[in-house]
């Protein structure tokens, strides 16, 4: 007897007898271990929901929190910015009264829509406690949650957005019941009878707040999972047909094992078949490995096979060309290194001078790329009575970014030599410019503004960046906070490059002299430190109202770039860091 034949016979009866004990052993294990995730699978489900609502739940409240903690009490308003946030995240609707012991309750602002409350909701909002909190939902309304809370002389009355119920009616899985007004939803369509069931279900949720039970319907075993989410009284439940369940796992084993002896003499067959290859690239194999070891160089070996040997073939004929692909590489790298570092010393020529002192202004440039080329662009243009300023921030950066921001410099030549000082015009010329070369998949995000020194007044436009920052004048004995700081924010058109019929509105507004203007890409809030901290819009805000308490507007410019330089700390940067600012002096 050969040696292929022999090793084909002790083969195939391991696999056989092994395969066979295998099954026969763990049949039993693995219908009692099913059973048993069955069950535990069905609580986790609900567990899962359950944890999902306590986190929206909280997220919602913590919405009215935030409402009350923003609330503006001097002004008895919302400030602008919380009213835009409110309405960016899709809050919903919040009503905020006052209640006065001898007055009637009074509306005191909204955010969204202003809600209408009748005599009844009036009183139940009078009447609340201290920090008492009342949560009502409708099965008809699955979007939204109704809440009435109190906080010291505040009363908030609130529709809000709460997608969880109507997330779970859209997956038509779980079923649901709500205790406080008797309503129930069923996922479609039910074989199971919920609707002649229902007194059952009450029973079992009176007796527990969740759990795995089985229940008999219609001489029928099935297994409902179920969770009381105490915050509204409502129950989520799931029901399965446990024969239903089990007879898939039957059908399961039965299919493996009929598909285990299919692969086990497709295998052996193949074996059979492949032995005789496989013995000769392995002879083969060795043979070229002993003639490379003797002279250091060998033949290329033709095997075609697919398997570790084919594989073990490969990594032996690529051996030499590796190494001269690995040094053709190291040259291509050093060329592209080269164009890389002309390409940046070409985008700094297009960057205009970081700084002009006149006796009327200072204007200030900070401009630090996060690769060799950058994306982000400032700009200024200085006549005698006027200077406009312009600050952008293209998608990315790197190599695609910069020739987006090499094309708007290229259009804001031609605007100096056409003599167009507005901002809006400016914008709009260049939003059609990169509409047309980038075809949507660059974009920049920009803001442009023209100071007159003869007026006081600066004009600005916006597309989409972040709003500059205009700092108070200073005031002896007063402390300046982050809402003392006016944000140049009320227009905000598209990015440019994002379509190009668009039309970049203008406003005007005073800047007084002893004033500054800071402007900024979003780089300078993400950059991060060493142990991955953001500097954050937080610090520049502290810091431009500490330069406003104590006089110093002036020199915001230098003391945020000294501060940016500190806590990066030539730590490579997730994005490019530029910023400005324009300080009129005061005579």
């Amino acid at each position: 007897m050969s040696l292929k034949v022999k090793f084909l016979l002790i083969v195939s009866v391991l696999l056989v007898a092994s395969s066979a004990t295998i099954f026969i052993l763990n049949r039993e294990t693995f219908l009692s271990d099913k059973r048993s995730y069955v069950y535990a699978n069905a609580l986790e489900r609900i567990d899962g929901l359950s944890q999902n609502f306590d986190q929206e739940f909280t997220t919602s409240f913590e919405r009215i929190r935030s409402a009350l903690q923003l609330f503006d009490a001097a002004t008895q308003q919302f400030p602008p910015q919380v009213k835009a946030l409110a309405n960016n995240q899709k809050w919903g609707d919040i009503s905020i009264f006052v209640a006065q012991e001898g007055f009637p309750l009074r509306l005191m602002d909204a955010l969204g829509t202003q809600i209408s409350t009748s005599e009844a909701v009036s009183q139940r909002l009078t009447s609340l406690k201290e920090n008492e909190l009342l949560v009502e939902n409708d099965i008809q309304f699955p979007d939204k949650i109704t809440v009435l809370f109190r906080q010291g002389p505040f009363r908030v009355y609130a529709n809000l957005n709460f997608p969880f119920f109507k997330n779970l009616q859209s997956r038509n899985e779980v079923a649901l019941y709500l205790a406080r007004n008797g309503q129930w939803w069923f996922p479609q369509p039910s074989d199971t009878g919920f609707n002649a069931i229902t007194p059952r279900l009450k029973e079992i949720f009176q007796q527990n707040s969740s759990g795995v039970k089985d229940v008999d319907i219609n001489n029928r075993r099935y297994l409902m999972s179920f969770k009381r989410l105490s915050q509204l009284d409502v129950y989520v439940f799931e029901v399965f047909d446990k024969k239903s369940i089990f007879s898939v796992v039957d059908s399961v084993m039965n299919k493996t094992l009929l598909a285990s002896l299919v692969i086990l003499v497709i295998g052996l067959i193949a074996m059979f078949l492949s032995i005789d290859g496989l013995t000769q690239n392995l002879l083969r194999l060795a043979n070229a490995m002993s003639e490379f070891s003797k002279n250091g160089s060998a033949k290329p070996l033709k095997i075609s096979n697919n398997d570790e040997i084919g594989q073990m073939a490969g990594v032996f004929n690529s051996m030499q060309s590796k190494i001269e692909g690995l040094l053709r590489q190291t040259q291509e790298k050093a060329r592209m290194q080269a164009e890389l570092e002309t390409a940046k010393e070409v985008q700094t020529t297009l960057l205009p001078k970081m700084k002009v002192e006149t006796d009327s202004y200072s204007l200030k440039g900070y401009y630090h790329p996060a690769s060799e080329c950058g994306g982000d662009l400032w700009f200024h243009n200085c006549v005698e009575d006027k200077i406009f300023i312009f600050i952008g921030d293209a998608t990315g950066h790197g190599v695609p970014a910069a020739l987006i921001t090499a094309a708007t410099r290229s259009i804001l030549s031609l605007t100096v030599d056409e003599q167009i000082w507005s901002p809006g015009k400016t914008l709009g010329r260049i939003n059609q410019v990169l509409c047309d070369i980038a075809k949507g998949e660059k974009m920049m995000t920009a803001f442009a503004a023209t100071m007159d020194l003869k007026t006081g007044k600066i004009t600005y436009a916006n597309a989409s960046h972040e709003p500059p920052l205009l700092l108070p004048l200073s005031e002896e004995g007063r402390k300046f906070k982050k809402s003392d700081i006016t944000l140049l924010g009320d227009v905000n058109g598209k990015r440019l490059g994002h379509e190009k019929a668009t039309v970049y509105e203008e406003v005007t507004v005073d800047f007084k002299l002893g004033q500054t203007l800071f402007a900024y890409t979003d780089g300078l809030t993400d950059a991060q430190n060493d142990k991955g901290e953001q500097f954050g819009e937080r610090t520049v805000f502290k810091m431009a109202a500490d330069a406003s308490t104590k006089g110093s507007q002036r020199s915001v410019h230098d003391q945020i770039a000294k501060r940016i330089i500190e806590f990066t700390q030539e730590i490579e940067q997730p994005d490019d860091i530029t910023f400005l600012s324009l300080h009129l002096r005061e005579s």
